[in-house]
């Protein structure tokens, strides 16, 4: 009998130490009494029963970075196209040089995500056409009935083209693979002309480098519409333009339609 005693009583006060210090713990909880920002980072500050303080610090970049990570069905930005124009339809119309017929654009976008293997990306931007002839004694004019092209009469010219703006909006839905490594896009584009003009560079006898301007638009159409498509596989994106409408307004200049294509930086 004194041993079962003499045993159970060290039992007894061991269990009453460990609700002792669950008590303490749960007190030293309700004890929380402040909570502020400092840094981008919650702290917060528990008084113990003993006097002290504990000091507890969460970081918000944390908690952001996990929110995004759930949350992350769109994106946004700028993004800039550089790439070449070409067109195509009249076999009688100039030949145009790749090498400085530049597509440049900038493009502020949005991108909806609604899943993995689906984006719906939308932009505004700007956009520049420029074609450059072959022939560069070819110089192109803004005649009364439309656009002409004659032979400049120095017979020395090193650069002749035309060029134009356009503000654009743009919508493509875009499918892409799971691992992100492919993706392919296509939609309509619209746009307004902006300005335009052209351009003729010469030599003069004497060996000056003369400039020549046509400042009024030469007639390029004041709408345009078509179809891009955007393919990236990795980390490279290309973009192919095709305009459905003419280059030039009605019965102003040849019947072509513009093409281009490059890459998305």
């Amino acid at each position: 009998m004194k041993t079962t005693t003499l045993i159970l009583i060290p039992l007894l006060f061991l269990t009453s130490l460990g609700f002792a210090q669950e008590a303490d713990s749960a007190k030293q909880k309700s004890l929380k009494t402040t909570n502020f920002t400092l840094f981008n980072t919650d702290v917060i500050v528990y008084k113990n029963a003993d006097g002290t303080n504990t000091w507890e610090f969460i970081s918000k970049d944390d908690e952001y970075k996990e929110y995004y990570s759930k949350n992350n069905k769109s994106s946004n930005g700028l993004t800039f196209d550089i790439g070449i124009n070409t067109w195509i339809g009249d076999d009688s119309a100039p030949a145009v040089k790749p090498w400085g017929s530049w597509n440049p654009a900038i493009n502020y976008h949005y991108t909806y995500k609604p899943s993995k293997n689906f984006n719906l990306k939308s932009t505004i931007g700007v956009s520049w056409y420029n074609f450059k002839f072959e022939e560069r004694n070819l110089q192109a004019l803004r005649g009364d009935d439309g656009l002409v092209f004659v032979e400049h009469p120095s017979g020395a010219g090193t650069k002749s083209k035309i060029s134009a703006s356009y503000a654009n909006l743009t919508l493509i839905p875009t499918v892409k693979t799971t691992n992100g490594n492919f993706s392919f896009g296509v939609g309509p584009y619209a746009g307004y002309r902006l300005g335009g003009r052209g351009k003729f560079v010469y030599r003069d006898p004497q060996g000056n480098r003369i400039k020549k301007f046509q400042m009024g638009n030469m007639f390029a159409s004041n709408f345009r519409y078509g179809l891009r498509a955007e393919i990236c596989v990795a980390d490279v994106t290309l973009y192919f333009n095709y305009d459905l409408n003419e280059t030039f307004q009605e019965n102003k200049g040849p019947k072509l339609n513009a093409l281009s294509f490059g890459f998305i930086l």
